[in-house]
């Protein structure tokens, strides 16, 4: 569960401007020719897949800045993309949010100083620094990049001037503009935000969901789309089925909205599915599957009430997979299958749409797991790991790809929340990249790294 009152501990400055050396400058304007997708890539390809062999962390120093290694277990080019000073914080924002633009010709992390935070913008294949977004949004991990323009992001503002207020904001022009007041619709003690497990935008940029404490003392759930003007809004807690804990997200297709379990239409009036979900609050995130219908992505501990569609999991695993068209249920990496039981700390990212199908996850593992960390002993699969999988189910692939080394919540050497060192990967729309972050075995700071896999080629400039 995300911390959704991290902001109140981290204020940005109110002003919405980029911090950019002239020099750089173009380099936002101009982004490198980034090849689209438009066929299948196999995101596997020259690494092993569906390998469920144990393996031993062989020890690493912490990688020197922009200082490419080569994941001893697994092969892979991995690269420390940023330089945090000790008790900094440099990480992608959320697993559910996508770190780079939509040409991944920039990429943005959230960096925490000793006694602020602020959002950086990299070059998103050089990974050098462009500068700074100076921007004060309504919680730290909710900045949004556009799916089509890769010059434009969006964010609901917490600024006391423009508090609730929801902006697009273009970083080669260095202006934004107001979509919608939202204020209206808020306590002025409250921002409009996205709650507990935030979820992107539909992939049009047209359809979201926010909610905040309304001035009657009630939560709002709000859904908007931006083509239409059209804001529909209905009431949480005492006498409904939804709970204030979190927003109405939007689909992928922007057809509908998930909203705790349920998949409802986007005013918000009639329930199309209650997915056989055990917690709807457990680490998910929504994307396309292999057919490009709507999905929810989910961590599974506990049985789904209605057995996940059958099967001797009954629908526990690393990654249960809903489909938000048929309501269909199934779980991948279980125990049945010959994988650990679902390791603590797992989250998934959905960002890679422009190859339906594909996820990335990252799990921390256990307490009693840590000292795999530094014991030299075969450690269990899945363990502090970074993965790829391929879902589709007629050709289903596993793919381990790095071992991220942070202790993530167990972390206590430095003067950061400890939740910042959990890895977070962030899938790139192509899905060639991960990004996460890692306080690399509780070394005191937390730095952003990228897993470049064998399928990624660097931009053809022009």
């Amino acid at each position: 569960m995300r911390f959704i009152l991290l902001m109140l501990m981290f204020l940005l400055s109110a002003c919405a401007t980029v911090d950019v050396e002239p020099a750089n400058r173009a380099l936002l304007s101009k982004p490198g020719f980034f090849p689209a997708f438009d066929t299948p890539v196999n995101l596997c390809a020259a690494v092993p897949v569906n390998d469920q062999s144990t393996q031993i962390l062989a020890p690493i120093a912490k990688p020197g800045y922009l200082k490419p290694y080569t994941d001893p277990s697994f092969g892979t080019r991995v690269i420390r993309i940023s330089n945090s000073a000790n008790n900094g914080v440099h990480k992608p924002l959320y697993n559910t949010v996508q770190a780079w633009n939509a040409d991944e010709s920039v990429l943005m992390l959230f960096r925490r100083g000793f006694d602020s935070g602020d959002y950086v913008l990299l070059d998103g294949h050089t990974y050098e620094p462009l500068g700074r977004l100076d921007i004060n949004p309504a919680d730290v991990e909710e900045v949004f990049w556009s799916r089509l323009d890769p010059n434009r992001l969006f964010y609901v503002s917490a600024s006391p001037s423009t508090q609730s207020q929801f902006f697009s904001y273009d970083i080669a022009t260095n202006k934004r503009s107001l979509i919608k007041n939202l204020a209206p619709m808020c306590h002025i003690g409250d921002v409009a935000r996205g709650g507990g497990d935030v979820f992107m935008q539909s992939l049009d940029d047209d359809l979201f969901g926010f909610r905040c404490e309304a001035p009657d003392g009630n939560y709002r759930l709000m859904s908007y789309r931006i083509s239409t003007d059209e804001l529909n809004v209905v009431t949480a807690g005492s006498g409904n089925r939804w709970d204030e804990w979190t927003a109405p997200m939007p689909t992928p297709s922007g057809r509908a909205m998930w909203l705790q379990g349920d998949i409802v239409n986007p005013q918000m009036n009639a329930i199309q599915y209650k997915l056989d979900l055990a917690e709807p609050g457990e680490h998910s995130d929504m994307g396309l599957d292999h057919n490009g219908q709507d999905t929810l992505y989910q961590t599974v501990f506990d049985p789904s009430p209605n057995g996940c569609n059958g099967g001797t999991d009954r629908g526990v695993g690393h990654l249960g997979i809903h489909n938000l068209v048929t309501g269909a249920c199934r779980p991948m990496l279980t125990e049945s299958e010959g994988w650990p039981y679902t390791t603590s700390g797992t989250h998934v990212s959905a960002g890679a749409y422009k190859q339906p199908g594909w996820v990335a996850l990252s799990s921390i593992g256990y307490r009693e797991q840590l000292p795999f960390l530094t014991n030299q002993k075969p450690a269990t699969p899945l363990f502090s790991e970074i993965y790829v999988v391929n879902t589709n189910p007629t050709k289903p692939q596993i793919c381990r790809v790095a071992h991220h080394r942070s202790l993530g919540k167990f972390a206590q050497n430095g003067d950061y929340p400890a939740y910042f060192g959990e890895p977070h990967p962030s899938h790139s729309p192509s899905g060639t990249r991960v990004v996460f972050g890692s306080d690399w075995q509780d070394s005191g700071s937390v730095d952003a790294y990228v897993v470049e896999l064998p399928s990624y080629r660097p931009p053809v400039t022009r």
